[in-house]
């Protein structure tokens, strides 16, 4: 079973898939050439718990404005039962450990390296997740990277939830007439 975040597992290292289900075997230079070419990056995680684990997936997009972008992703499992804290703790990790990866492995002119992170907690008190948007989002700014909280964290809250839904693979049924 994978292991996230802090305790050793290496997201750039595991495998990745598009969201057409093809998989990714060097995410982390496909990821550079896109950047060198002046895209920018959005990078969120969001975790869904099942019976037997929590699985996270982190996604990176990668924009190429008005034309659409690219999208890849990863999963990894953790122990199911998690804290409220720790599941977003956990999440916010995942990104901003691949954003500083990237950031310092990627040979592109700073102009380039254009990476956004992504939380996946809401300012709104009527969340529980409010409790924790500045320690977060304070996590993510103080490593250097501009943060996007929910309503404006459509990498982790929509793209993310999305994969971690497994939306992506649902084949529409044909309806009979």
């Amino acid at each position: 079973m994978n292991s996230p975040g802090r305790s050793g597992g290496d997201l750039s290292a595991g495998r990745w898939w598009t969201l057409g289900g093809a998989e990714m075997l060097d995410v982390m230079t496909s990821v550079e050439q896109l950047m060198a070419l002046g895209r920018v990056v959005h990078i969120g995680t969001d975790a869904q718990k099942s019976v037997r684990r929590m699985e996270f997936v982190t996604v990176v997009c990668v924009l190429n404005p008005g034309k659409g972008g690219r999208v890849f992703y990863t999963r990894q499992f953790a122990k199911k039962e998690m804290t409220l804290f720790d599941k977003l703790s956990m999440e916010t990790w995942m990104s901003l450990e691949l954003a500083l990866k990237m950031n310092a492995e990627f040979n592109l002119p700073e102009e380039k390296k254009r990476i956004w992170v992504h939380v996946d907690a809401n300012p709104d008190t009527r969340y529980d997740s409010s409790n924790y948007v500045k320690q977060l989002a304070g996590m993510v700014a103080g490593s250097g990277f501009p943060v996007l909280v929910k309503p404006d964290a459509w990498c982790a809250s929509h793209v993310a939830d999305f994969a971690v839904k497994n939306k992506h693979r649902r084949i529409p049924v044909a309806k009979e007439r």
